[in-house]
């Protein structure tokens, strides 16, 4: 039982990490693109600079557990839309669901 209660939080905290990389990758992302729309860029060149640095190591982290809900459905088949990390969250809350439903029956048994 031991065993397989660490398991199970082994899961839950990967599931975890990966839910808040992808949501802070997001926002990064967000700002990176609204602030090469402005004059943002060229008044603050070194703060641009680090966001545009750190959206890179974000979507470097994220890309291997997106790269299959784009393969599903690309951006240019949905106006353009990215609707990987989306589709992602959702999958994650899904199996957090199903993980926790399963060890549930398995570690309390009635």
């Amino acid at each position: 039982m031991g065993l397989l209660l660490v398991l199970y939080q082994a899961i839950f905290w990967i599931l975890e990490i990966i839910w808040w990389l992808v949501i802070v990758w997001v926002i990064i992302s967000w700002i990176v693109f609204f602030a090469s729309q402005t004059s943002f860029r060229w008044r603050n060149r070194a703060a641009y600079n680090i966001l545009n640095q750190l959206n890179d190591i974000f979507s470097r982290m994220t890309y291997p557990f997106l790269r299959p809900f784009r393969r599903l459905l690309p951006p240019h088949k949905t106006a353009g839309i990215d609707w990987s990390p989306m589709l992602l969250l959702l999958a994650i809350f899904v199996i957090r669901g199903v993980v926790g439903y399963l060890f549930g029956l398995i570690l309390l048994p009635r």
